[in-house]
């Protein structure tokens, strides 16, 4: 008998970009394992690319088809199932992923809007998908069906009641986790995923599986998921090393760890070592990114410290307010604690980076604003703010919960996630929450366009001199901040367009349902301006490239006005406020060399040079604060500008991969650590 012919695919968006740019090791744990407990009775192939897997569908239609379901490709994987059932009528189809309700009632709801998905799987996927491959291979030769009876992890329709008003939903039991990972064969060690080693995606590995947090908002926050598992350190390194080699002959520089928690755990040294060890021998990776853990900063800190600047810890806190906190199970770690820990990583040359949600059950706008202030108080790197998306597999989903908070929920693209397959216009969505009881929507629109200031002018410090100049005046970053957001309608044209740009798209984006903004888009001239990348992107890094690839002159200036108004407040004098605008007008001359074309492509190999009467170099390694007066020289030098050959590597390596448009731009905004690719400088001999 001809073995049962498995497609995996963990499919992702290309229309402009690959959205999910990362090898897909899900399907690689899921198929390793489905190939170690099936052997030759089954023949893998795993897909990424939605065209490839089409083709494939196409040409040789499976026996079995698995599709990874995420906010991101859950209707893309749903119009490939459909597909598939043109192509082969008896195709077993399934999806699996955290794209899934939790309870039984919504799950039939979302079931009956999947026609093409015969099968669910629940939760972890290896054990689960191998029992649904078990009664295939039972059922194939015999009269029997695969739906006779329950299969263990598994949920779906009884078939013959799809079309009743209450369709029958199918429970499986609830399947086990696998509390020794090793027992799925290693993806990358055994080559099943060689394949994606094809310069357009990065690797992305795990090293341990689970989440001892409640947190609301996440589908991890389920007591399933509350015990650790983990793989063996012997079998990450062998990874690391398999990884590495490959990675440095395709010029790959990053790897992503898909840990809930990284560093937060003893043996994380361990792994940091062996990444460490890959940097020196294989020059890989240069960026690093992973979700660390949510509490015993101080040990994701020591454990981390061996790989430096290129990796950056997360101090997530989501919300400052004790109450927010309390209404979505979470905790957070003492306010001074926070800024002790960053001002530590600040010494070491480390960045921090802090999350905060964006309509959490509670907050106002009030104290959402006192949250961001308090977290910048403690010299974080970078903040990032996030509009909270109502996730399936979350209680945010169940409409008791929005209708305790009083949520006014809106639909929007999933950031670039759309496309044409076989004729059909394939958009995913998310739904997001702009406004609850305590938080209007102007109030939502207020703070989105705060979170914009903070997300281009001061995170990661593309003008950071700005803000140390600021505070030796006596303004502190927030304050700064504030003062900039009053005065936003002086600012110069092209920083007004950037914000009238993104209040407009802000608005413009957001649906009262899904099937008015699948109406709209499905029209010719509004699908065709996603697919020209004219709107559908991650609005606010999609607005920060702008601010800082063609704006960023603009905002030099706009800045320096800043500065000269508060010092012309805080001036003793006309001719001490003469000698203050003297230092700004270098100030912003040595920012605007230093961050000087750093998103084009061109400028790699290009220095910048100036002279100036001014110690900067001294003024940055000082404690923010100081008097630039205090730095000035008896007689100029002359700074020089440039990118280092790791600088180099890590450019060519992002703008090979994701491309020089704004949306290719976004992603590289987001996917490095964006000061890392900052011109160095030095003093000319």
């Amino acid at each position: 008998m001809q073995p049962l012919k498995v497609y995996l695919c963990d499919l992702t968006h290309e229309t402009i970009i690959p959205v999910s740019d990362t090898i897909p090791v899900n399907i690689g744990y899921v198929g390793a394992y489905a190939k170690k407990v099936h052997d030759e009775k089954i023949a893998l192939s795993l897909f990424k690319y939605p065209e490839s897997a089409i083709e494939a569908i196409k040409a040789d239609p499976p026996d079995v088809l698995a599709l990874s379901n995420y906010s991101w490709n859950s209707n893309l994987s749903e119009r490939v199932a459909r597909l598939a059932k043109e192509h082969k009528a008896n195709v077993v189809t399934v999806q699996g992923g955290p794209n899934f309700p939790h309870s039984r009632d919504q799950q039939a709801v979302f079931l009956a809007k999947r026609p093409a998905t015969d099968f669910y799987v629940e939760l972890e996927g290896e054990v689960t998908f191998s029992n649904l491959l078990t009664r295939v291979l039972e059922v194939r030769e015999s009269d029997a069906s695969v739906y006779d009876a329950p299969i263990d992890g598994c949920v779906f329709i009884d078939p013959g009641t799809r079309s009743n008003d209450v369709p029958e939903l199918i429970v499986g039991e609830a399947p086990q986790r696998i509390r020794d990972l090793d027992e799925i064969p290693s993806p990358y060690l055994t080559g099943l995923l060689d394949t994606f080693f094809d310069g357009r995606l990065a690797p992305f590995m795990e090293t341990n599986r689970g989440c001892p947090f409640k947190c609301s908002f996440c589908h991890t926050g389920t007591d399933y998921f509350r015990k650790m598992n983990m793989f063996s350190l012997e079998r990450i390194t062998d990874e690391l090393d398999y990884i590495a080699k490959k990675a440095q002959d395709l010029g790959i520089t990053g790897l992503t760890i898909a840990d809930t928690n990284f560093g937060m755990f003893p043996r994380d040294r361990a792994i940091c070592e062996a990444l460490h060890e890959s940097q020196q021998k294989y020059g890989w990776p240069i960026n690093i990114g992973a979700t660390t853990g949510k509490n015993n900063k101080q040990r994701v800190i020591d454990i981390t410290e061996i790989l430096g600047d290129t990796f950056g810890v997360n101090m997530s806190v989501q919300s400052m307010d004790a109450s927010v906190l309390e209404n979505v199970n979470r905790s957070n770690i003492k306010l001074d604690a926070y800024m002790e820990i960053n001002q530590h990583l600040r010494e070491q040359g480390r960045a921090t980076k802090g999350e905060m949600i964006l309509g959490l059950p509670g907050e106002t706008k009030e104290s959402f604003l006192s949250g961001i202030e308090e977290v910048i108080s403690t010299d974080v790197s970078l903040l990032c703010i996030y509009t909270l998306m109502l996730l399936h597999g979350t209680k945010f989903k169940d409409p008791e919960y929005q209708a305790k908070y009083e949520y006014d929920t809106r639909f929007r693209i999933v950031p670039l996630n759309f496309g044409e397959y076989e004729g059909e216009r394939v958009f995913d969505y998310e739904e997001v929450g702009v406004a609850t009881k305590d938080l209007s929507f102007d109030d939502y629109l207020y703070l989105r366009c705060f979170s914009l200031l903070v997300e281009s002018v001061y995170n990661n410090h593309p003008f950071e001199g700005f803000f140390r100049y600021a505070l030796s005046l006596g303004e502190n970053s927030f304050e700064f901040l504030s003062r900039i957001s009053l005065v936003l309608d002086t600012a110069p044209d092209g920083v007004k367009k950037v914000v009238d740009g993104f209040m407009k798209e802000t608005n413009d984006e957001l649906w009262d349902s899904e099937e008015e903004m699948v109406k709209h888009y499905q029209e010719d001239d509004a699908f065709q301006r996603l697919m020209k990348g004219e709107v559908g992107g991650n609005l606010i890094y999609k607005y920060k490239s702008m601010s800082l690839a063609l704006a960023m002159p603009d905002w030099i200036e706009f800045l320096s006005d800043q500065l000269k108004a508060l010092a012309s407040e805080r001036a003793s004098g006309e001719g001490a406020l003469s000698v203050m605008e003297t230092e700004i007008d270098a100030l912003a001359e040595f920012s605007r060399n230093k961050i000087w074309k750093f998103l084009d492509e061109t400028s790699s190999d290009i220095s910048v040079t100036m002279e100036s009467a001014y110690d900067f170099i001294g003024w940055y390694e000082a404690a923010a604060g100081e008097p630039l007066a205090d730095y000035a020289l008896s007689s100029p030098v002359s700074y020089e500008f440039y990118f280092t050959d790791e600088q180099k590597r890590s450019r060519h390596d992002a703008f090979q991969r994701f491309g020089t448009d704004f949306n290719g731009l976004s992603k590289i905004v987001t996917r490095l650590v964006l000061q890392s690719l900052f011109r160095k400088v030095r003093i000319r001999n």
